[in-house]
């Protein structure tokens, strides 16, 4: 009966988060990374370039969010990590070696430049990474399941007090791939993540593919399964 249970939980939260938002995303390597070594936080704002990729990126989130709340994001970048990718990843592209281990903070003034189309800038907020981890092991689905709350409200409450978190962007010679990891946590056993490889075509950024993905456990109970982000050109 734990067994059927336990099945049931899982293949509910996974059914579920495909209706809801299918483009949120997990990586557990991204805390963990950041626990093992503190990465050098650049003085350097984001340029408008960055801030354009970093917007398609998003763009994602907020469409499924729906105003329902606002999608939270990390106030600093993930470093850069090859040893995290697919061998594969990327590989039709020259990649500027950047500064590796460096990383960048996200200003309230760049709210502006990362929410898309008519979106209002309260539909983003940024948060300080440390402190929202404990945000999102407090509203953890697989917590609230245990105390009784029904899936689909566990899940939506998880949900929005999830975290993403963008990594650093690497370009190539000509400027026209890019590549970042993106992150989504929302439990334990919440989420996904992958690296996105983006294009620039007539000076727009758009997602061209992903590699790299890690996902929630399959068999564990109340594990919430979520699609990588698509591949639309704005």
């Amino acid at each position: 009966m734990l067994r059927e249970n336990r099945i049931w939980v899982g293949v509910s939260c996974r059914f579920l988060a495909g209706l809801v938002v299918p483009l949120f995303l997990f990586s557990s390597l991204g805390l963990a990374k950041q626990a093992e070594t503190k990465p050098i936080i650049s003085d350097k704002p984001l340029t408008p370039d960055e801030l354009a990729a970093y917007r398609v990126v998003l763009g994602d989130f907020m469409d499924n969010a729906k105003g329902k709340h606002p999608v939270i994001l990390a106030m600093r970048t993930l470093p850069f990590h090859l040893e995290d990718m697919d061998a594969d990843c990327g590989k039709n592209f020259h990649m500027d070696e950047g500064a590796f281990g460096e990383v960048h903070r996200f200003r309230p003034e760049d709210i502006h430049a990362l929410v898309s189309g008519k979106m209002k800038v309260s539909t983003l907020k940024l948060v300080d990474p440390e402190a929202q981890a404990k945000e999102v092991a407090d509203n953890a689905p697989d917590k609230a399941i245990h105390k009784g709350k029904s899936i689909s409200a566990a899940v939506e409450n998880g949900f929005a007090h999830g975290m993403v978190q963008l990594g650093e962007i690497h370009v190539d010679h000509e400027h026209l791939h890019a590549i970042l990891s993106v992150s989504f946590s929302c439990g334990s056993l919440c989420g996904n993540g992958t690296t996105v490889i983006l294009e620039k075509k007539d000076g727009h950024w758009g997602i061209k593919g992903h590699c790299s993905t890690s996902i929630a456990q399959a068999d564990s109970p109340a594990s919430v399964f979520l699609n990588p982000v698509s591949t639309n050109w704005p």
